[in-house]
């Protein structure tokens, strides 16, 4: 009988989202600490991800990770091209999350709120020039389910044209479950 006898080393994945890129600060969770979102990026990875945590602080001064992905922001390569669009910005007001991004020169907005542990859409719009003399901006309301379009002439003379129309989603999409925001977003 031969017995064989094998030591394994397990090896710790280092983690390479080793360059901060933004940070905000404020009351998300509505219990009156403030919070923190930061968005780090791998620069390892020819790729360069971008990966997105939230953490609300806790009574003992020290912050908890309450969300983390490497899917809600587009990383900066995408096939060995550079994708071009901005790296989002997240801002806290008045207990919502906000993240302002653009992507393929098109300006979103997507709001959300912190509700039974999960980070729910509210709120999308965006705003389109269109390179001539018109802007349309379009806000979905997920809360209300209405999206309503506007069309604005950037010419005094012209009379802007607004299309509402009912869309009913529930339940609410959230970010836990949401992956790189695009342009054909619930739209």
């Amino acid at each position: 009988m031969v017995q064989t006898v094998v030591y394994a080393q397990q090896k710790k994945v280092k983690d390479n989202f080793n360059v901060q890129i933004r940070l905000e600060k404020g009351d998300l969770n509505k219990d009156g600490l403030i919070d923190k979102t930061v968005i780090t990026m791998d620069t390892i990875s020819a790729s360069v991800p971008l990966r997105l945590q939230i953490f609300f602080l806790q009574p003992n001064k020290k912050y908890k990770l309450v969300f983390s992905s490497t899917d809600v922001i587009e990383p900066q390569y995408v096939n060995g091209v550079h994708t071009k669009n901005s790296i989002p910005d997240f801002f806290i007001e008045k207990g919502f999350l906000l993240m302002s991004a653009e992507k393929n020169d098109i300006r979103y907005e997507h709001k959300f709120v912190y509700k039974n542990g999960i980070f729910q859409l509210i709120k999308i719009s965006s705003v389109v020039y269109d390179g001539q003399n018109a802007t349309t901006e379009t806000v979905f309301d997920l809360v209300a389910g209405t999206r309503t379009e506007t069309l604005e002439s950037l010419d005094p003379g012209k009379v802007a044209r607004k299309k509402t129309k009912k869309i009913m989603i529930r339940p609410l999409p959230t970010l836990q479950n949401l992956s790189t925001f695009g342009d054909k977003l619930y739209w």
